[in-house]
């Protein structure tokens, strides 16, 4: 259990960013959002999402950061996978009710319905995926900031339960581009996410779906 939600801690930040990412990138303008709503427009229509990530994980009873790298994909409406390649590998596939891991050791998989955290840690996300602002409104509280050239968006879970998890997840933007993420944990642990080759807008055949969100590894070559 407590493997399972580190996992889907770890994912939040990922799942704003790929959401998001690519279509401020592609902002012809270069202008920043200025309202909340246009960011999440965005975001609901970014389709199958593929992305390289770099991750660094800084926990409080170490003195070095956790480095890893990998891929990101997700297919709406509900399918997400983070597969780490270096330094070992591992994967994380949420696919509807149920999240799947997997790695050197072997593989499990986890029943969402068997903790009311994890589920809604997965449902908040869906959330974000979707889109769907009058439901992250009543989730969250929201700090949204934006000028011509940057913005900064802030989410503070509303739920104890949540809050128990995830203390705070803070965005940055300069113009078209996000620059900074980071998820802060209650006991002041945090999750800093860099995204590269971001592509969206993907729809993928069966067989790649199989392939892509199982705890096999796809080729991380885009």
């Amino acid at each position: 259990m407590r493997r399972a939600r580190s996992s889907l801690v770890a994912l939040l930040p990922i799942l704003w960013v790929i959401c998001g990412g690519d279509s401020l990138a592609s902002d012809a303008s270069g202008s920043a959002p200025t309202e909340l709503e246009a960011l999440m427009q965005r975001f609901a229509s970014s389709g199958g999402v593929r992305a390289r990530f770099r991750e660094s994980r800084h926990l409080s009873i170490l003195t070095d950061p956790i480095e890893t790298t990998g891929m990101l994909y997700f297919a709406p409406p509900d399918r997400l996978a983070r597969h780490t390649t270096w330094p070992g590998r591992s994967s994380v596939v949420i696919d509807a009710e149920r999240v799947l891991l997997g790695d050197e050791t072997g593989q499990r998989v986890f029943d969402l319905h068997s903790s009311e955290v994890a589920r809604a840690l997965v449902g908040n996300l869906m959330i974000v995926f979707r889109g769907d602002l009058e439901a992250l409104r009543a989730r969250y509280s929201i700090a949204f900031d934006s000028n011509a050239e940057s913005w900064t968006l802030d989410l503070e879970p509303r739920s104890r339960a949540l809050r128990s998890v995830i203390e705070r997840v803070h965005f940055a933007g300069k113009g078209g581009n996000l620059t900074e993420m980071e998820t802060r944990e209650p006991n002041g642990d945090r999750t800093i996410m860099e995204l590269s080759e971001i592509e969206v807008g993907l729809s993928w055949g069966q067989p790649e779906l199989d392939r892509i969100f199982s705890v096999d590894p796809p080729d991380t070559t885009p």
